[in-house]
């Protein structure tokens, strides 16, 4: 009896197919074959990143509620000061495309240490600084430090992550903008009250210093060109003072120190002739739109027709930043989850062992319908509301739900744009923020007459509209991803 149980055994598994027996092998996590940096490790880096990326939302939100205050300082109108606004929106757009094709050739590490290093010396000059002249300049230096660091770490995600993984921690990173924008106003008009608006820079330049050095002394470089899964040892001018954050390195990286860098300026607007990325950028560069001029548009709104005063005006953008920390973990989750589905379905079509989902835009955009319909209703709806003055609270709510399902929609296409160009993942993260804040721009100057003209409700249907124009490129996206992928696969193998 024990003779004959081997051999039932074996001709058991002979017979069973192949498709069967071979997903097993392939259950492992993948995210320890992807990258050698252990989970403690990336947790850390990918935390220090996040604050990192804190700097950009901060910039703007701690600032707005000031400008009363510097343009009575300044001796200038609220209209010179919102000069510096535009000059920082300008820069904050073009810069990271500049920055792009540096980052994804030189590495992360070097390009966080010298964007913190410009925004520690623009806060250093704006905390001290008395002229117009100066604050729209130093705004501008601002912007060009802080506006990159969150294309770095969505590269840096991408280094570091598996796909498989990658949404929650998109999701997670993304949630501490969502966190600036809520409580970013609020401190800001703290500051401005009770030490003055020179007291923002003061705060903010404590901050940049205190991640500068936590850069410099723990930050590795993760760029997979460079130390590849980890294991690869950097050139020594990348290496932080203590390794205790780095990964084990089995070799050193010979290829970058007989090969030249070669940086490709032009690059990052390449990739805006990608259809892949178009679809992108149109549809979350629209939707990003649409509900910035709905944030602009609610303060006066707040002051005109509810007759709140500037303070308690700030307290109801918690409402709407807590909806993006909301929607950023939630939606992390939810493509984690939404991942797993897409790749069991694989494994099932497949006779071959899958181990990696290869449609990838279908794990990211199938979760996005429920949220995009509820996006649009939601902003018709806070149209509305606020057109007939319905009690506060109902448009407080529907400023929460707007708020998370437009950032649901940016976090999936920002984890989407990181998979399909993990070797440019800087570049593309930073063309889609500039294509994003150039439209945002736009539509920024033309919510106000637009408003005059229609009145509240109807530009609110107005701009749900355009959101709902913007659909069928994520559509497309959907159905054709896949052959645009292979398509722009097999011209690079050919290059």
């Amino acid at each position: 009896m024990s003779n004959s149980t081997p051999a039932l055994v074996k001709s058991a598994t002979e017979a069973a197919p192949t498709s069967l027996l071979e997903p097993r092998a392939v259950e492992s996590d993948p995210n320890k074959a992807y990258s050698k940096f252990n989970s403690r490790q990336k947790a850390i880096i990918v935390s220090i990143a996040s604050i990192v990326g804190l700097l950009s939302p901060l910039s703007s939100n701690l600032y707005t509620p000031a400008i009363p205050t510097i343009a009575r300082d300044l001796h200038v109108s609220t209209g010179a000061i919102n000069l510096t606004i535009t000059s920082y929106l300008i820069l904050q757009g073009l810069s990271p495309t500049l920055w792009g094709a540096i980052g994804d050739s030189v590495g992360r590490r070097p390009l966080y240490i010298i964007c913190l290093t410009v925004y520690f010396g623009s806060c250093l000059g704006l905390s001290l600084c008395n002229t117009y002249a100066g604050v729209i300049a130093l705004r501008a230096l601002q912007a060009v430090g802080s506006a990159s660091t969150t294309a770095i770490g969505a590269g840096l995600i991408g280094d570091l992550v598996h796909s498989s993984r990658r949404g929650s921690f998109m999701g997670n990173y993304s949630a501490l903008g969502g966190a600036g924008t809520a409580f970013g106003p609020v401190l800001g008009g703290l500051f401005a009250q009770y030490t003055g608006w020179h007291g923002i820079f003061l705060f903010l330049l404590g901050l940049s210093a205190s991640l500068l050095i936590i850069t410099i002394l723990f930050v590795p470089e993760t760029m997979r060109a460079i130390v590849s899964d980890g294991s690869v040892a950097s050139p020594r001018y990348l290496r932080p003072i203590f390794t205790i954050l780095d990964a084990p390195k089995a070799q050193a990286n010979d290829a970058l120190r007989h090969n030249p860098i070669k940086v490709d300026f032009l690059g990052p607007l390449r990739l805006l002739l990608e259809p892949e990325v178009l679809c992108c950028i149109i549809f979350t560069g629209t939707c990003y739109t649409v509900w910035n001029m709905t944030m602009i548009a609610t303060a006066p709104i707040y002051a005109g027709r509810y007759r709140l005063k500037e303070i308690y005006i700030g307290l109801t953008y918690i409402s709407n930043g807590t909806g993006s920390l909301v929607g950023s973990i939630t939606t992390g989750k939810v493509l984690n989850w939404e991942y797993r589905r897409q790749l069991a379905r694989e494994r099932l079509d497949s006779e071959a062992p899958v181990s990696e989902v290869r449609m990838i835009q279908r794990a990211r955009i199938r979760p996005l319908i429920i949220p995009t319909i509820l996006y649009l209703v939601a902003m018709v709806a806070l149209g509305w509301v606020m057109e007939y003055q319905v009690h506060i609270s109902a448009s407080i709510i529907l400023a929460f739900f707007v708020g998370g399902l437009d950032t649901c929609i940016l976090a999936a296409f920002s984890t989407l744009v990181v998979d399909l160009f993990q070797q440019q993942s800087f570049s593309v993260t930073a063309c889609v923020n500039l294509s994003r804040c150039l439209i945002a721009a736009a539509g920024a100057a033309t919510i106000q007459p637009l408003i005059q003209a229609v009145g509240v409700g109807w530009a609110f249907t107005v701009c749900a509209s355009i959101a709902l124009a913007s659909c069928p490129f994520a559509l497309a996206e959907l159905a054709y991803g896949d052959k645009w992928r292979t398509r722009r696969l097999m011209r690079s193998a050919n290059a």
